[in-house]
């Protein structure tokens, strides 16, 4: 009986011991496990946990940029992220832009080189998405990005957009950006750096604002997903103001670190600031006109934000005119008469900006009002900007296919 007994206790001894050991394993594995890189959760270069290392597609539209390519894909492969796949889109370039884009595709496997037939920036960058979206799951990645062929970006650009995406789990995230003028001629958009998360709705009036949430395409990095049904509007200019909202409204939120990460080359010679008037300038009405009446249908309350957007389209617009020196005297007019007829609203509503009203108020006693002050602010402007450090012009021009 004592023999059985003993027995009967040793063998209790040896399972308790077993089971320390067993559960000292077990707590080590887990320990081992949280702290470790998981296959879904790895460190970027500096050691910040990154919870999805999924491929960043970055498109890149490319027209008669021969000068300036090298410098923009370079900053892309330069990024601290690494897992970029870059899209470069000729759009039926007439210079040395399609032996560019095809070497550097032959010379990094992360790079795409496409060819097209001229369409314009809408079409090429349509055919990007299109292309990221044949590729198969999971290679073609989760996120989509674009970038214009003549700007460049800092190496923290993908990161930066990338962590602040995810820790507010947001749809779609924002950087600031420097406006680059002329070679060491830069202006920070947002020296305050701010940082801010907004609803769908914030959102959507930051957009009719011109707010912190902004109508660009090239300072954001998107969910893949928000483009499964949108595309951007061929033949149209101001294709964001025409896009965005629409990618805003598929947004449950959106981040913004208004750190400037992106450096955009803004001339005199491109079509959107250019000093030769087109009718397609035009189109900024037409698209913020679009984008008002939506706003107006889906957010009643936004209706006094709307008729901001309205004012400020026509406002811009007229500056175009002077910036052209356009004489179309009948759609000055037209222009005006608009303007004032939202004037009311957008000047008793506490929440306008200060821009937007004062070019209401310069416009009241006429065009020639508006134009005496744009004309001398513009002249300013382009003498401030256009000549670097050294006083040397600025010969380069932003083009649009």
């Amino acid at each position: 009986m004592v023999h059985v007994l003993s027995a009967h206790i040793t063998n209790h001894c040896r399972l308790f011991h077993n089971f320390q050991l067993g559960n000292t394993k077990f707590f080590v594995s887990l320990f081992y496990f949280w702290n470790c890189d998981s296959p879904w959760e790895k460190r970027d270069k500096r050691g910040i946990m990154m919870k999805d290392k999924s491929p960043v597609n970055i498109v890149v539209p490319v027209y008669n940029v021969a000068d300036l390519l090298s410098r923009c894909v370079d900053s892309l492969l330069a990024q601290t992220y690494e897992d970029v796949r870059i899209v470069l889109v000729d759009d039926g370039s007439t210079d040395d832009c399609p032996a560019i884009c095809d070497r550097y595709a032959e010379q990094d496997p992360r790079i795409t080189s496409l060819h097209r037939t001229n369409g314009g920036l809408s079409a090429a960058r349509n055919t990007g998405i299109d292309h990221v979206f044949s590729i198969e799951e999971p290679s073609r990645g989760r996120y989509i990005a674009f970038v214009d062929s003549d700007d460049w970006v800092e190496p923290g650009y993908v990161e930066s957009m990338l962590e602040t995406l995810e820790a507010y789990d947001a749809d779609a995230a924002q950087c600031g950006h420097f406006v680059s003028y002329a070679p060491d001629n830069e202006d920070d958009k947002d020296p305050a750096h701010t940082r801010a998360t907004l609803d769908r709705a914030q959102a959507v009036e930051s957009l009719c604002r011109n707010g912190l949430w902004d109508v660009t395409a090239w300072n954001k990095l998107y969910r893949l997903d928000l483009f499964r049904q949108i595309r951007y509007p061929e033949g149209l200019l101001y294709e964001d103001t025409a896009t965005t909202y629409l990618i805003t409204q598929e947004c449950d939120r959106v981040a913004v670190d208004m750190t400037s990460q992106y450096h955009y080359t803004q001339r005199y010679t491109s079509i959107a600031y250019g000093t030769t008037w087109k009718d397609s300038k035009l189109d900024l009405v037409l698209a913020g006109d679009r984008m008002a009446a939506w706003v107006c249908e889906h957010y009643p309350d936004l209706k006094t934000a709307a008729a901001e957007k309205r004012a400020y389209v026509r406002l811009s617009t007229l500056s175009q005119m002077v910036n052209t020196s356009h004489q179309d005297k009948d759609l000055a007019r037209r222009l005006r008469r608009e303007v004032l007829s939202v004037a009311p609203t957008v000047l008793r509503d506490r929440r306008a900006s200060k821009r937007d009203k004062l070019g209401i108020l310069a416009l009241l006693p006429g065009f020639w009002c508006y134009r005496a002050i744009w004309s001398r602010y513009y002249e300013a402007k382009r003498n401030r900007t256009v000549a670097g450090p050294a006083g040397a012009p600025d010969t380069t021009g932003k083009e649009q296919s």
